[in-house]
């Protein structure tokens, strides 16, 4: 089934920061994304407790969900962003009601714990981008102008192509189907859960950050026994960054893991897509039909209606 699309931002339209996972350490950061989106002709709105902070959340989960629940139900609002991911949107993600989003579908943008949020929405039928947060606009190495871009091409409707390495495993030529995925260990976490996510016959994303080898090995492991490896039409891989070290040498990098947990399967395997915890963080659009052309040297994934 064709997952539906939220209306595409024109000017003046309201774009909601809102912060339902780990506490923003810096204002500076709201700050700055409200000139970002001032900049591109929207309005932000702040949540109500974008800047509260709660041990390591930001604001308690009553204080999170108001704030998503509030952005989800505003007609007026045409676009979610999440401020950081971190960790929160698991504890609250159950008690959200989309009765009123589903009257008026908005695009939620995130990424990391955003993830849970995703799956909700790709099971509602309805289509979300995977982009970076403003949190990365203070990182030491802020979020890069291919980043910006393609999150302003994919809330205004533009065609995104992203040019990746070519096929390091299976079949090339062209394989089209519906992307969905997002952060490996908020995938594995929801298994057997309401949030799971339904993969055969799509093409899945993963990225994760500061894992050591032998859990991706086993984040892999499960996903394969679930079932969800099984049936695919493609798997991309994004940035596995700063994974940890371990007592003892796993003997493995992350691509022989990946690549060795997939082997049997007769379809595309791409690495290094650039999408995940790093500056150039581009924007992939979750539950779009999408069209990868894969090449032995160069592939390339294109989004857009």
């Amino acid at each position: 089934m064709k997952l539906k699309t939220p209306a595409y931002l024109a000017k003046g339209d309201k774009v909601a920061l809102i912060s339902p996972a780990s506490f923003v350490t810096d204002s500076k950061a709201v700050i700055l994304a409200e000139e970002l989106l001032t900049s591109w002709g929207f309005v932000p709105v702040r949540g109500k407790h974008i800047l509260a902070q709660d041990g390591s959340f930001a604001g308690t989960d009553a204080q999170r969900l108001e704030d998503l629940q509030n952005a989800l139900d505003n007609p007026e609002i045409k676009a979610v962003w999440a401020m950081r991911g971190g960790y929160g949107l698991t504890r609250i993600i159950a008690d959200l009601d989309f009765t009123k989003f589903l009257k008026n579908p908005k695009w939620i943008i995130g990424f990391s714990d955003v993830t849970a949020l995703h799956n909700v929405l790709h099971k509602l039928n309805y289509k979300s981008i995977h982009a970076f947060m403003p949190i990365q606009l203070i990182d030491k190495e802020p979020a890069s102008e291919f980043a910006k871009d393609s999150l302003l091409k994919a809330l205004t409707g533009i065609e995104i192509r992203h040019k990746l390495p070519g096929c390091t495993l299976g079949k090339t030529g062209s394989i089209d189907g519906v992307l969905v995925g997002g952060n490996l260990s908020l995938l594995v976490s929801l298994l057997g859960t309401k949030q799971q996510l339904k993969t055969k016959g799509k093409i899945l994303f993963i990225e994760d950050v500061g894992e050591p080898l032998y859990k991706i090995d086993r984040m892999m492991q499960s996903l394969k026994l679930a079932g969800c490896l099984k049936d695919l039409k493609g798997l991309i891989v994004g940035g596995i960054t700063d994974v940890k070290a371990s007592k003892h040498d796993f003997g493995k990098t992350y691509h022989n893991i990946i690549n060795d947990v997939v082997d049997e399967y007769d379809y595309p395997l791409i690495f290094d897509i650039a999408s995940g915890h790093f500056s150039d963080n581009r924007a992939l659009v979750l539950g779009e039909e999408t069209v990868i052309k894969v090449g032995e040297f160069i592939s390339c994934i294109i989004f857009g209606d």
